[in-house]
């Protein structure tokens, strides 16, 4: 079983927080719509139930066509979407500084 990351445990496991947390970690990047269903672990035909929405609201943009293929890509520009990346950074920030400290006494037990 696929290990869940701090996001989508955060926010709950729904097909629609697998993809925003997939776009939000590739944020730079663009996507074909079977990147995105393949990479979010979900079934194309529920991405292509959500993609209106996602557009409509302009939390994807189309990007470039290659060949056939419409890319899409995260709007970081929209300030909702700004808020979702914010919540995500300090998300893993804080599970780091987390880590960092458990490191740390681990060390000084072993020393």
């Amino acid at each position: 079983m696929e290990e869940k990351t701090l996001f989508v445990k955060f926010l709950g496991d729904s097909p629609k927080i697998r993809v925003l947390d997939m776009l939000i970690t590739g944020r730079e990047l663009d996507y074909s719509i079977s990147d995105i269903a393949e990479q979010a672990t979900i079934s194309r035909a529920t991405f292509y139930r959500m993609i209106e929405s996602l557009l409509k609201n302009k939390i994807i943009l189309p990007t470039r066509k290659f060949g056939n293929i419409q890319l899409y890509k995260l709007n970081t520009i929209n300030p909702q979407v700004k808020e979702l990346v914010r919540l995500y950074d300090n998300l893993l920030k804080a599970e780091s500084e987390k880590e960092i400290k458990k490191q740390k006494v681990e060390k000084e037990i072993v020393c």
